[in-house]
């Protein structure tokens, strides 16, 4: 096969190829990570038109088929949620253009595992993000982030920001990959465990800790209670048969020995 065949051939693809009046590039994604498992995006577009008329055209199709993806995708390929694993746990999603800025606004959220278990010690849990969220940016084994375009991602309190790969602007908990390519995409966050509580016996006459045993102390007495009250009559043959048991009553003359009645009756 010569040159030229293989060109006719490339041709005859390149006229195949839909072609899209209006474009959309430099985009800025928002994920804002708010469990391991869930997760709100807002993808921003720009959005490139040859004239008035398509953008028109283009604005009144997207508004027609606002929460059909499947539509949306055959108007542009790009007007799809972007940061997901599975598309089934896509929920609330939005679609809106801005007319003055000329940009398209996804907002949606998913309940992929965005977060994953990576160790956890006795004081602390690592958290691993899970790249997979960024498959559709994964060219030939590479993590890629046009110049002009950014992703940021925010994490919820109280995880703090560890290892980063590509190189990230961190800011808080927030970090903010743009413009780079790399061979690996990685965010480690570590959330600090609890201490565990510790019994001060301090703490016993608290006014929080007396508020929270009243009703405890309240229900123990009124179950000693109630067990008096049922078991009267045992009770109190008990304590009788118990003094008459441990009483001893001692003859009149072990108790001259003891006291002297004569020298009393002198005194008075």
């Amino acid at each position: 096969m010569t040159k030229k065949h293989i060109l006719v051939g490339l041709l005859f693809l390149f006229l195949l190829m839909p072609v899209y009046a209006v474009s959309l590039k430099n985009f800025d994604i928002s994920i804002n990570i708010s469990s391991p498992e869930k997760a709100t995006i807002i993808e921003l577009w720009d959005v490139e038109v040859s004239s008035e008329k398509d953008l028109s055209n283009f604005k009144n199709s997207i508004l027609k088929n606002s929460s059909n993806l499947e539509e949306l995708r055959k108007i542009n390929p790009d007007l799809n949620p972007h940061i997901f694993i599975e598309e089934s746990n896509i929920r609330n999603f939005a679609i809106s253009f801005d007319d003055f800025a000329k940009k398209i606004r996804l907002e949606y959220t998913i309940t992929d595992k965005c977060l994953i278990n990576f160790l956890d010690y006795q004081d602390q849990i690592i958290w691993e993000l899970n790249d997979h969220l960024f498959n559709q940016f994964i060219i030939t084994g590479v993590f890629n982030i046009p110049t002009g375009s950014q992703i940021s991602i925010a994490l919820y309190d109280p995880l703090l920001i560890g290892d980063v790969v590509p190189t990230a602007n961190i800011t808080g908990r927030t970090i903010l990959w743009g413009g780079s390519s790399s061979n690996e995409i990685r965010l480690l966050a570590i959330e600090k465990k609890p201490p565990k509580p510790t019994f001060v016996f301090s703490n016993l006459f608290s006014k929080d800790y007396l508020n929270k045993s009243y009703f405890t102390v309240l229900f123990i007495l009124l179950i000693i209670v109630l067990i008096l009250l049922v078991f009267k009559n045992k009770v109190s043959s008990g304590i009788k048969k118990f003094v008459t048991k441990h009483s001893v009553i001692k003859p009149r003359k072990q108790i001259n020995d003891i006291v002297d009645f004569d020298f009393v009756s002198k005194k008075k």
